[in-house]
Order: structure tokens, then sequence, then C-alpha cells
């Protein structure tokens, strides 16, 4: 008989999460909650006091770690003392992300750089750095944040973001393609509008708020929950043959365009 008990645990494992200060705090917890030990990550890292105080109350490891997704050397920081805390790095969550709201006609050369570098570069290097160590460990899962504009556009004003989304999709697939040789899996999740300190001045708007969900055949936006949930299945060994998959956490958006 098939064992499929504890398949979504992740007792034993420790992760590091990217971008803890915004959607990476639901990934983080979510990850925590089923077992993982932490090492968040953020260019503020007081913004993720609220998930060391839950961690270290459910008797897991936390530590908070400074890093500047623009700096290189930053980024190998963070790296290195993530391993050198956890002793390990099992699971690593790219959920950093910044978007430039622009028009296309009028989107900078600076603009463009600091969205990409942030989304793309940055993403890239980490990835990278925490590759090597996966590598070494014969084992490793990989998730990063992408979105449903990677797939489908709008009127203006995301012309880099989505740029930089498609280009996390054909990386996520690529990853995939020559670290599963490694015992590495590399997924990303596509989400649709998720409440954020970034974007809840246009959830706010009525008008753009219901515009939206009126498209989703769900009747509403995403959850922190529902990306939680997402993360916790492509981390865990029960998608252990999941990889360079892109999974729409979007309520059906895409599926209707």
């Amino acid at each position: 008989m098939i064992d499929f008990k504890n398949v979504f645990s992740l007792e034993g494992k420790s992760a590091l999460v990217v971008g803890g200060g915004g959607l990476g705090r639901a990934m983080a917890s979510a990850l925590m909650q089923n077992g993982a030990d932490l090492a968040m990550a953020d260019i503020n890292p007081s913004a993720m006091d609220e998930v060391k105080v839950e961690t270290e109350a459910a008797g897991k490891r936390f530590f908070s770690l400074e890093v500047n997704l623009m700096d290189e050397e930053s980024i190998y920081r963070m790296v290195d003392e993530a391993r050198a805390k956890l002793g390990r790095i099992d699971i690593l969550v790219n959920a950093a992300g910044i978007n430039i709201l622009k028009k296309a006609e009028e989107y900078d050369g600076a603009a463009w750089d600091k969205v990409l570098g942030i989304n793309l570069r940055g993403l890239h290097l980490t990835t990278s750095a925490v590759g090597r160590v996966m590598i070494e460990q014969k084992y490793g899962r990989i998730l990063s944040i992408s979105s449903v504009k990677a797939f489908i556009g709008t009127d203006q004003d995301y012309s880099a973001y989505c740029a930089s989304k498609g280009a996390v999709n054909a990386y996520t697939r690529q990853i995939a393609c020559e670290w599963g040789k490694h015992g590495i899996t590399c997924n990303a999740i596509a989400p649709t509008f998720t409440r954020t300190p970034i974007n809840s001045f246009q959830l706010d708007d009525p008008v753009f708020y219901n515009t939206l969900v009126n498209r989703i055949p769900l009747g509403r936006i995403c959850t922190l929950k529902d990306l939680g949930c997402a993360a916790v299945f492509l981390c865990s060994d029960a998608a252990e043959f999941i990889t360079g998959h892109v999974l729409c956490v979007d309520g059906g958006i895409t599926a209707k365009q």
C-alpha cells in the first residue's frame, strides 16, 4: 500500500524566504506551520517581526536577514548567512518584487532597470547562489513568485513588470531542466492581484476592484492563504515529481481570457 500520510509535512526542512516583508510573510508562515525552520530576508528586516514571534512561539528556529537585491554582494552575504545559521537550505522562496507604474512610452531606463533588477536579476543571483548549496546537498525546492501578468496584458503601467514575470517563467523552466539531475525542483506561482501594501491603493478603488473581480470566475482576488497553500504543496515532497511548472493561483482569470 502506498503511504500518503505526511506527504505535505516540512518537518526537518529549512527554508530561506526572500521578500519576507511582502507576499513572503504568508508563505513563510505556511511553511513554518507545516514544520520548516525559517530564515527570512528583506531590505527592511523589521517587516518580518510578526513571523519571528509566531515562529519562535511554535518552537521553530527563525533568523532575520537583511538583503538588497540590487547589490550582488549583499545577496551572497544573505545566502552565506542563511546557510551558516540553518545548516542547510532545503527550500528557497523568491517572493520579492516591485512594479513602477508608468506608461510604456514613458518608461525610462532607470525605472526599467530597477524593476528588472529586483524581479529578475536579483532573483537569478539568489537562485544561483542557493543552487550551489542545493547541488551539494543533492536536494532542493525552489519556488518563485511570477504573476498572471506573465500571460496577459493590461491597459497600461505594467510593461517592465510583465516582461520581468514572463522571464521568470522561462527562467523557472530552464533551471528545472538544468538542476533536475541534482534532485532539485524549480516551480513558480502566478497569482492574480493579492492585497499588499504596494497595491492596496489600487484595490481600494471600487471601480478598479469591481472591474477586476468581475473578470475572475471565482469572484474574488487571491488571498495570502491561497498563496501559502500553494507554497506548501510545491515545496513539499507531495510535489517531488513536479518541476518547471507555473501554477496559476488566479481564480480562473487566465482561463477566461
